[in-house]
């Protein structure tokens, strides 16, 4: 399991961990839009919180997480779930249906706040 700010590099570690060790890189945010293309019944649910702007509750996102992992090419090869959870309640959420990762890797950045040549400004991290 993967986290971290948006454009902290998740997306790109992910790449070279499934390169490395083949697991099936499951992205929630990629999940969803997949669901609601599709018009699943989850997807269906999500869309409907989607269009009134709101966010999609933790349920619909569990269980589109649960069904997916329960595919064939992720009981063969691992799994990294990339950008869920986002939240203690998240956490909560799937580890109530049983969803344990080996390990969980949460990638810190530093925010550019000025670059100029030669040198380059950081603050904290994110």
């Amino acid at each position: 399991m993967i986290s971290g700010a948006p454009a902290a590099g998740k997306g790109t570690q992910c790449e070279k961990i499934v390169g490395k060790y083949g697991l099936v890189h499951i992205s929630a945010g990629d999940l969803l839009r997949e669901q609601v293309a599709l018009g699943t019944a989850a997807g269906k649910r999500a869309k409907d919180f989607m269009e009134r702007g709101v966010l999609v509750p933790d349920d619909v996102i569990v269980d589109m997480i649960k069904d997916r992992l329960a595919q064939q090419d992720v009981a063969e090869r691992g799994w990294l779930l990339d950008g869920y959870p986002r939240s203690a309640s998240q956490a909560e959420a799937i580890e109530k249906e049983g969803i344990r990762p080996d390990l969980f890797l949460l990638i810190e950045a530093c925010t550019v706040v000025e670059q100029r040549p030669g040198s380059l400004i950081l603050v904290g991290l994110t």
